[in-house]
């Protein structure tokens, strides 16, 4: 069975195989027995690394998984995968440091926008999943609507509802119209798609 290990990284402790450790061309090395003396007087090894950037670094050790920095509304952390970076090349993790090189994190996550205008108040506003932001850009226009010759409300908008008596009741006057503003609404969704199989080890 791979013996457990101690590890000082900064203020933070960390525990992990042998096995685990073996991933990284440092750490390997350095929990050797000939790197023995390099122990703390605990028996734990003492790394002057950034910790938060180091349980990217062991996660990767123990499940082939690549660090994904990401937030719906900052979108991706570039210092804190420079960070890793420079950790990754410091603890000789070359896989890693190459998935870093060519920013294969911009892969694992992607953006799908749509538009559409919505003049139905009742009908502009839904229930999201939270990988889903909405922006409403609401602007006013002027609709022409119908006006009935004879007043009837039904017919309000509907010329073709008029019959021979509202033609006559209309004489030779041009149809009326009235101007009727109108809330027309611009939404935009944007939905964050997150793509697992870009994130793992292959």
């Amino acid at each position: 069975m791979s013996r457990p290990i101690v590890l000082q990284v900064g203020e933070k402790r960390f525990y992990a195989t042998e096995d685990t450790l073996s991933g990284s061309g440092m750490l390997k090395a350095m929990i050797t027995e000939r790197w023995e003396s390099s122990k703390q007087a605990d028996g734990s090894f003492f790394i002057d690394v950034d910790p938060e950037a180091f349980e990217h670094i062991l996660r990767f050790l123990r499940h082939g998984v690549y660090p994904l920095c990401y937030d719906i509304v900052k979108g991706h952390d570039f210092a804190m995968y420079t960070t890793i970076h420079k950790q990754a090349d410091y603890l000789m993790i070359d896989q890693l440091v190459e998935w870093l090189d060519k920013q294969q994190y911009l892969q694992a996550v992607s953006t799908e926008t749509s538009a559409r205008i919505v003049e139905d108040e009742n009908r502009l506003f839904s229930t999201n999943a939270s990988n889903t932001k909405v922006h409403y850009h609401p602007s006013w226009r002027i609709q022409k609507k119908y006006v009935c010759p004879r007043g009837i409300p039904v017919h309000y908008d509907n010329p073709g509802a008029c019959g021979r008596a509202c033609r006559l009741a209309q004489g030779d006057e041009e149809d009326k119209y009235d101007d009727c503003p109108v809330l027309s609404t611009l939404v935009l969704t944007e939905r964050t798609v997150f793509h697992p199989e870009k994130s793992v080890a292959g």
